[in-house]
């Protein structure tokens, strides 16, 4: 019989599922912060050069605002060029993967080697994190469990001349997969996943300013019994310039394998299942935008735990 009173507290899984979150924030924050003097004293000197060479503030104030007007303005198109109108109906691939693979109805037990699928998610977490330096960073995240889907929605824009105005906008969503092994053993976990979701970025470095845009998203998994095993990491999408111009979708197909782990018998072993949006840009114009909002999504149809 499965005791589902031994999963891991859900308040505890919430704890646990923003440790890296919040680590990664500190980090991004602390290292805004190292720089920023120097960065001040680059845009003084820059700026003072450019006073020398007769470059107006007017002049460059309205490149600005042109950058930004033309920034909002191709977001637009892109979301109405390459968002989704309607969300793909996933049950006929449950049910075909329940045919195949005979995943139980329940979270699955495993009582000697083999192959032990749970395809219903008992929990899901999501965060947002932003940081503005007069720019604008909006985004969403959430998650179904029911669907077994990850939703994300991460966006920045700059503002200026990019020296100074680090915007950023980043994004986490989680699923929670378990498995019960009878016995003492090996676990390590298959997921495969799809990403159906559109991108733009955008950034218009010239020699008198720095500009730059990056997004980036990530499929990540570990397992937990006593410990996480640490992270594998699938770095789905990645892009990162100073001078870019590039919309499109992200429509993938892929799987990863967790690392491994021993285990002991009679007791939970979890899988987190995690997403991550970034969005990050600095200068007047420069956008960064990942859209897996309904109907985009993340989709982790099930976890494969491989006992041993």
């Amino acid at each position: 019989m499965l005791n589902f009173s031994k999963l891991p507290d859900r308040n505890w899984l919430d704890e646990e599922a923003e440790r890296e979150p919040e680590k990664e924030y500190a980090e991004e924050e602390r290292a805004i912060a190292a720089h920023k003097e120097a960065r001040k004293r680059t845009e003084a000197q820059t700026s003072d050069f450019l006073s020398r060479l007769r470059f107006k503030a007017s002049d460059l104030e309205k490149e600005n605002r042109e950058e930004n007007a033309y920034a909002d303005e191709s977001l637009k198109v892109a979301e109405e060029d390459l968002a989704s109108r309607e969300e793909v109906d996933e049950t006929e691939t449950m049910e075909l993967l329940s045919l195949d693979m005979n995943i139980a109805p329940q979270t699955v037990a495993g009582t000697g080697p083999g192959h032990y699928y749970d395809s219903n998610p008992y929990h899901c977490w999501w965060r947002r994190y932003t940081h503005n330096e007069g720019g604008v960073t909006t985004g969403r995240a959430g998650c179904s469990r029911s669907a077994r889907k990850m939703y994300l929605d991460a966006y920045a824009r700059g503002d200026g001349a990019g020296f100074r105005d680090d915007n950023y906008t980043t994004c986490w969503s989680k699923l929670y997969f378990a498995f019960w092994p009878r016995r003492n053993g090996h676990v390590r976990a298959f997921v495969p996943f799809t990403t159906r979701g559109w991108y733009r970025i955008y950034a218009n470095d010239k020699w008198y300013n720095s500009k730059s845009a990056k997004i980036d998203l990530d499929v990540q998994v570990q397992l937990y019994q006593n410990y996480w095993g640490g992270y594998v990491k699938d770095d789905v999408f990645r892009i990162s310039r100073g001078n870019v111009n590039r919309s499109g979708r992200i429509d993938r197909s892929r799987s990863l394998y967790s690392g491994g782990i021993p285990v002991g018998a009679n007791k939970w072993v979890i899988a987190e299942v995690t997403t991550r949006a970034h969005a990050y840009t600095s200068g007047g114009g420069s956008t960064a935008k990942l859209g897996f909002w309904p109907p985009d999504n993340v989709f982790a149809p099930y976890v494969r735990f491989d006992f041993s």
